[in-house]
């Protein structure tokens, strides 16, 4: 079983606190390990998707179970819809999702997670820095101020 614990405290300050929605294959395991996480299954979560984001979303080996083209749209709907910041821990043994199959979907790796779980590659994604503002964003390119006395465009 994850330890939970140990993998937050490899984590950002926001992905610490509350009580993440945990999916996996077996969510009587997690009811058992005494923390106090709500879980469910990846086809429970489809077939009856949340009415809000969650907070945290986290992605317990399920994927080596699912089909690819299932399994992206788990991961797509988590990262439009479903969850404000999916944490995925997936299998260095599973050869179908490599980094670039993460990457394609937009997902992160986490190094500094992975001492947490050793044989789990983690990755994830937030809606809170998902995209980096460009330095040529701000109002200094856009008003052209020095411009306004000379050319009508």
């Amino acid at each position: 079983m994850i330890d939970i614990d140990t993998l937050r405290r490899q984590l950002p300050a926001r992905l610490r606190r509350g009580t993440p929605l945990v999916l996996t294959l077996h969510p009587d395991a997690t009811r058992e390990s005494g923390d106090d996480l709500r879980s469910a299954t990846p086809q429970a979560l489809l077939a009856e998707p949340p009415v809000r984001r969650e907070s945290l979303v986290l992605v317990l080996d399920v994927l080596a179970e699912m089909d690819t083209a299932t399994g992206q749209q788990l991961l797509g709907g988590l990262r439009d819809r479903w969850a404000e910041e999916t944490l995925i821990l997936h299998r260095r043994r599973d050869t179908r999702w490599d980094l670039n199959a993460f990457l394609a979907l937009g997902f992160r790796r986490e190094p500094a997670a992975e001492t947490a779980t050793p044989e789990h590659a983690v990755y994830r994604t937030s809606l809170y820095d998902y995209k980096l503002t460009p330095d040529w964003l701000n109002a200094r390119f856009w008003a052209n101020p020095e411009m306004w006395d000379r050319a009508r465009w």
